[in-house]
């Protein structure tokens, strides 16, 4: 993946924006850093400046929620939000779903919460090409909305067969792989196995109903790295592509999933 992220620092404090600045610059030594330091700012870095990841304090003087949305509709999912938040209060997943962001972090964020973030824009920012082996319409239908909710984007394509997604293999390249285990044509790790000898730096994936039907040394054997157990949520999918990249579980995604409702104090105007 390509170094060089654009970051961007909306925090009213100068101390806390030239703590941020130092750990993105030992992150990232080619990063492009922007700092501002209120919302008017911010919205027009937003709208003048291609911009990767954004750190913004909750409580930003000025802050226009309303730029930091426009902007990840106009960027998608590669538009990296990052909250940050002196402590957290009830029900903070709601504002942050409502921004879009990657997570929200607590101050003082030091050098390992950045370079995790960093990790992950680096990956966030490109277009995955993922292979979706399924033989169910419905099901390959249900994927593609869950994927769309992701913090990831994908270019995505498609096979109902076993053999469709092995000749699919040979002509593309593909940085995830998705396989349901129950195939009716051709073993679920057989293909994991021959993807994965064409493709050895792609990340595939296993799912079905049941990971007890494919221990976990089997997946390791035939070249897979994980097992997406149906049904599955967004969150199931974020969780099992940032593990497969070897990506920092953000803390955001957990609470979604756990279903925890907190949000920073005064976050965003709120």
């Amino acid at each position: 993946m390509a170094n060089g992220l654009t970051v961007l620092v909306a925090d009213a404090d100068e101390e806390t924006r030239l703590a941020l600045v130092e750990a993105i610059e030992i992150s990232d030594p080619g990063a492009r850093i922007i700092e501002v330091c209120n919302g008017r700012e911010l919205a027009a870095m937003l709208a003048e400046r291609h911009v990767d990841v954004v750190f913004v304090d909750v409580i930003l003087p000025a802050m226009d929620v309303e730029a930091l949305r426009c902007w990840r509709a106009a960027y998608g999912p590669g538009a990296m939000t990052v909250l940050v938040s002196d402590m957290l209060a009830p029900r903070w997943p709601s504002i942050a779903k409502l921004v879009g962001a990657y997570d929200v972090l607590l101050k003082p964020l030091n050098e390992q919460h950045v370079a995790r973030v960093l990790a992950a824009g680096r990956v966030i920012r490109q277009s995955l090409r993922l292979l979706v082996v399924e033989p169910r319409a419905a099901t390959r239908a249900l994927i593609r909305r869950l994927l769309r909710e992701s913090h990831f984007s994908f270019d995505l394509a498609e096979a109902e067969r076993g053999a469709v997604a092995m000749r699919t293999a040979r002509i593309k390249t593909f940085d995830v792989v998705m396989i349901e285990a129950e195939l009716p044509d051709v073993p679920a790790l057989e293909i994991a196995c021959q993807v994965s000898d064409r493709h050895p730096d792609a990340k595939i994936l296993l799912m079905g109903f049941s990971m007890a039907a494919v221990p976990a040394r089997q997946l390791e054997l035939f070249g897979a790295c994980g097992y997406l157990r149906k049904p599955f949520s967004f969150a199931d999918v974020d969780r099992a592509i940032h593990e497969a990249f070897g990506l920092w579980h953000p803390y955001l995604v957990k609470a979604l999933q756990n279903g925890d409702d907190l949000l920073p104090m005064q976050a965003l105007g709120a």
